[in-house]
This record gives structure tokens, C-alpha cells and sequence, in this order.
């Protein structure tokens, strides 16, 4: 399956955009191509939960309601969605 792309707006120092500007012209490729391999090797840092993670009561049970379907909230818009999580 081909990948396909979404745009993302990050505002970030100004500092930050100018390494990352002399980054990309060090290596001869885009401030794209430098952010994206960015992302990419950050994703592969944090991909999971460290396997010493034991998960705090709430979120055990949180991970249990959705296995079983059990006490879900259902909402046809975000806004009803966080209308029906305030409640």
C-alpha cells in the first residue's frame, strides 16, 4: 500500500530552525527529508511502553473496559464526545 502524506504546522524556536536549516544543508538534503528521519528515529526510540512498565490501577482498568466493550462512551462528534466525558 502506498504511504500516503498529511501536513503537520509545528512552531518551534527559532534557534531550532536555524539547526535544523544548517543540518540539511551540511548533508545536501531538504529540512523535509531532515524531519522526517527525525521523526522516524524518535518513533523508534519511544515505539512502546518500557517492558519494566506495570500500568497504575486506573489505566488497568481503563485497558479491561475496552477489551470486554464495558462502560465505553460513544459519540457521533468530538464535540458530543467531550460533552459525554464531562459528565
Amino acid at each position: 500500500m502506498p504511504k500516503t502524506n498529511t501536513r503537520v504546522t509545528v512552531d518551534i524556536p527559532t534557534v531550532d530552525h536555524k539547526k535544523l536549516k544548517m543540518l540539511a544543508a551540511y548533508h545536501g538534503k531538504s529540512m523535509r527529508t531532515i524531519f522526517v528521519e527525525l521523526i522516524e528515529r524518535g518513533l523508534e526510540e519511544y515505539q512502546a511502553c518500557p517492558k519494566n512498565h506495570t500500568p497504575n490501577e486506573i489505566t488497568k482498568k481503563a485497558l479491561e473496559n475496552v477489551k470486554t466493550k464495558k462502560g465505553l462512551k460513544k459519540a457521533d462528534t468530538i464535540e458530543e464526545l467531550f460533552k459525554e466525558l464531562d459528565e
